[in-house]
């Protein structure tokens, strides 16, 4: 909820709590029952459609950057003894091949993950008969792919939470008009009545009713 919407939540939880307080007065009118059956249950869509427009995403973006952080270490890890193989047998090229840096996956567009781990990964995999020595298995191998799959799998996700968010957000936006107009269109008016014949309830009502800056 933005800030007006928390205003406007607070009135209708007052307003709740006035009602609920005062129940004995009230319950004998079945359209006052009504009323404020329709408003216990809007509030409560309001209340599931907030939870719906927090920042999910932000579950799935931590998850996101704790896989990134794997990967990195484990292809980093496979770039690193590729690089110290290529330098024992003078193979430059390899190693120009190969090299990759921390720096270079955390910093790079998500997309671009793949194409700078893959082909590190299926060199490694070509010389892995010749990596005994430097204690590169095809288990390290198989780690480190399925650390990328999994970050594949995340990108995005959290841009596809966040549209879902979106959609609550304008629900979330319509039952509160709704909650406005139940509010204002039909219990302010059967209110009226205790305005003479129990005026402290009228006037705690009254008082619930306000917006509070």
């Amino acid at each position: 909820m933005n800030q007006d919407q928390n205003k406007h939540m607070r009135m209708y939880l007052a307003t709740q709590t006035v009602l609920d307080n005062y129940t004995m007065r009230w319950n004998t009118i079945p359209v006052m029952v009504t009323v404020k059956n329709e408003l216990d249950e809007l509030i409560q869509r309001i209340e599931q459609k907030n939870e719906e427009t927090d920042a999910a995403s932000l579950g799935t973006t931590a998850q996101k950057e704790t896989t990134r952080q794997t990967l990195t270490e484990k292809a980093v890890t496979v770039s690193g003894i590729l690089q110290a193989f290529a330098a024992f047998n003078d193979d430059l090229p390899l190693a120009e091949k190969v090299k990759l840096t921390k720096s270079d996956l955390l910093t790079c567009r998500e997309t671009d993950v793949e194409s700078l781990v893959r082909p590190v990964i299926d060199l490694a995999r070509k010389r892995l008969g010749d990596l005994a020595d430097f204690m590169l298995t095809e288990d390290m191998l198989i780690e480190t792919e399925t650390s990328l799959d999994s970050f594949k799998a995340l990108i995005g996700q959290p841009r596809t939470i966040r549209n879902q968010a979106f959609a609550a957000i304008s629900m979330l936006e319509e039952l509160m008009d709704q909650t406005d107009a139940l509010l204002k269109q039909k219990l302010d008016k059967l209110m009226i009545r205790f305005e003479f014949s129990d005026s402290v309830f009228f006037e705690e009502y009254t008082r619930a009713r306000v917006i509070v800056d």
